[in-house]
């Protein structure tokens, strides 16, 4: 059992965390054991995410004292942890907990903060399927390519077409 002031400090501590990180993640952990959050944990550290559990009554007090919009975890049953990490990370950091989630089937995300902006499960599911970066932009550019390459194709049946 925490001492107030070993509570004091850990509201403290996620007030800074819920201060300085864009991106935050909720996730219902219930029935992980030690060996798959040990797993989960190290993935987000590789990509420079972390991890923080508490009790979600002092995160409510954390959000208070952050001075953040609050994300109300009340009404939810079951234990909740914040993964947490700077803007550029967010996709990636939702990527990691959906991947494991389809894997494992033991974990829940039940929302969170990318960006600043105040996303439910379904918004944060939809940005972890998308795919990289890159492949978006090699995508975005294959579309800007298309008319070009359809009007190539068209002049060259064109000159088949046409003998002198």
């Amino acid at each position: 059992m925490l001492t107030k002031p070993q509570k004091i400090e850990l509201v403290g501590q996620l007030a800074d965390i819920l201060r300085s990180n864009s991106s935050l993640l909720f996730v219902d952990f219930t029935g992980l054991n030690m060996g798959e959050l040990y797993t989960l944990k190290k993935d987000l550290k590789k990509a420079g995410a972390g991890w923080k559990a508490l009790k979600k009554s002092l995160v409510g007090f954390a959000f208070a004292k952050s001075g953040r919009e609050n994300f109300d975890l009340a009404n939810h049953k079951s234990s909740v942890a914040v993964v947490y990490g700077p803007g550029e990370s967010s996709a990636v950091m939702a990527k990691i907990i959906n991947d494991f989630i389809v894997k494992n089937k033991k974990m829940e995300i039940v929302g969170g903060f990318l960006l600043g902006e105040k996303m439910l499960k379904d918004a944060v599911t939809i940005l972890a399927k998308l795919p990289p970066r890159e492949v978006l932009l090699s995508q975005v550019l294959q579309m800007f390519m298309s008319p070009i390459s359809g009007f190539a194709r068209v002049l060259d049946g064109i000159s088949k077409k046409v003998v002198i």
